[in-house]
């Protein structure tokens, strides 16, 4: 068997981590359409700029309801743009997301939020939020619980108006390619 390879085509430096996508592409591109967002049954086109915006918002509400550098938050929900937006606060907060299929049963939730060590998860609907607080007494490290057809993703980002930019550059330099 032969085996073949070629050289790199760039190299990524050790001290880029994901987040850093979502601010370079609102520097240098702010007003292109980078995600749809689908609400009251329409395709909403959103900016670079607004969707980092709102990145930093929730990664700051995050912040603000004690979500530490290294937090595992689950994320239970089909994929929608929220879910991509958790995503990228989560990692923005310095936290870790963990994503749990939107068709998990109670104990496969319960189980990779126990085993994961969660301290908050973002659940899709009212069904899911159901679904984690059925095996909530199993999950004592569990300490919120934040369901996006609720707005509870925009009152999380709410409470987090009063941390200042510079929480989240400390985050960040904490980051790098080799973090989880």
């Amino acid at each position: 068997m032969q085996e073949y390879s070629s050289p790199t085509a760039f190299e990524i430096p050790a001290t880029a981590a994901l987040p850093d996508a979502v601010s370079e592409h609102a520097t240098s591109n702010p007003d292109r359409v980078a995600l749809s967002r689908g609400v009251g049954g329409r395709w909403e086109p959103v900016t670079s700029r607004q969707f980092a915006e709102q990145v930093s918002a929730l990664a700051r509400g995050l912040v603000a309801a004690g979500v530490q550098a290294g937090d595992r938050v689950g994320i239970l929900s089909k994929t929608r743009y929220e879910w991509t937006l958790a995503d990228y606060a989560i990692w923005t907060a310095g936290g870790v997301a963990v994503p749990i299929y939107e068709t998990s049963s109670a104990e496969q939730a319960q189980w990779i939020l126990s085993d994961s060590g969660a301290v908050a998860v973002v659940v899709e609907t009212a069904a899911h939020q159901a679904l984690v607080e059925s095996v909530r007494d199993g999950l004592p490290g569990l300490r919120d619980v934040w369901q996006v057809d609720a707005g509870d993703l925009d009152d999380v980002a709410a409470r987090g108006t009063d941390v200042p930019a510079e929480v989240l550059a400390e985050r960040r330099a904490t980051l790098s390619t080799g973090s989880l």
